[in-house]
């Protein structure tokens, strides 16, 4: 008895594609053909390509399933390696299922994690805010976001009238306006480090506090004016120069 490849296919329960990636990457032999050039599968062809189409259904890897069908033993050892992928593959999927429960009980856009609806609670809603929360969510370590979100929940007042005063500043304020808008905000923030900076955290490990802190810079400014950005570009200066 022999198959077309069609035949072969649908007695696998697989596409024709299947079966062609099988024979090109080396796991299906190819059959042989009769003298008009069709290919003639048999019943060892048919067996094959039911034990590879089983294997990739449990979601073993090519490279694996030709590992399986030369040796018995190292099915049981894929099994355990592929059941420990699987293990983290669901609680990756349960994270990410919390996440979007989450998100459709408080009718949040779905490109807000956690962390960063936690860090617009304190900084705001503003689409700045927003653009800075979805950063710091990113450059601040998962656990270290409530810590954030606590400690700058207790900044002062001032810190907030400073921010809505330079928000409020024309294109074109004057250089010494600017300037001493810029001195009393890094003055305000000096006072906040020295009172809650040991509970900020550190940027994530793989980003470096320079390359951090000139991404953060970058969005803030991009919802600011001239005169606004040049009074921002000034704290951090004098709060760097300070902080040294």
């Amino acid at each position: 008895m022999a198959w077309s490849t069609n035949q072969l296919a649908d007695l696998a329960g697989v596409t024709l594609r299947s079966i062609r990636h099988w024979h090109d990457v080396g796991l299906l032999p190819e059959p042989g053909r009769l003298s008009n050039g069709y290919k003639q599968y048999t019943a060892r062809h048919l067996v094959l390509a039911l034990r590879i189409a089983r294997l990739t259904s449990l979601g073993f890897s090519l490279e694996h399933v030709a590992a399986m069908l030369d040796s018995e033993e190292q099915g049981q050892k894929s099994l355990h390696g592929l059941r420990s992928e699987l293990d983290e593959r669901i609680a990756e999927l349960t994270r990410i299922r919390a996440d979007i429960d989450a998100l459709i009980a408080r009718g949040i856009s779905p490109d807000l994690s956690p962390e960063a609806l936690l860090a617009m609670e304190t900084l705001g809603t503003d689409p700045g805010s927003r653009n800075v929360a979805i950063l710091l969510a990113r450059l601040l370590p998962e656990e270290d976001m409530p810590a954030f979100a606590d400690a700058m929940s207790e900044a002062p007042d001032t810190l907030a009238q400073l921010n809505a005063e330079m928000l409020r500043l024309p294109d074109d304020t004057s250089n010494e306006q600017i300037a001493v808008i810029a001195e009393h905000g890094a003055a305000l923030i000096m006072e906040f480090l020295a009172a809650r900076g040991d509970a900020l955290p550190r940027f994530d490990s793989r980003v470096s506090e320079e390359m951090g802190a000139n991404a953060m810079t970058a969005i803030m400014h991009e919802h600011m004016n001239s005169a606004q950005q040049q009074v921002m570009t000034l704290i951090v200066e004098r709060v760097a120069q300070l902080t040294r």
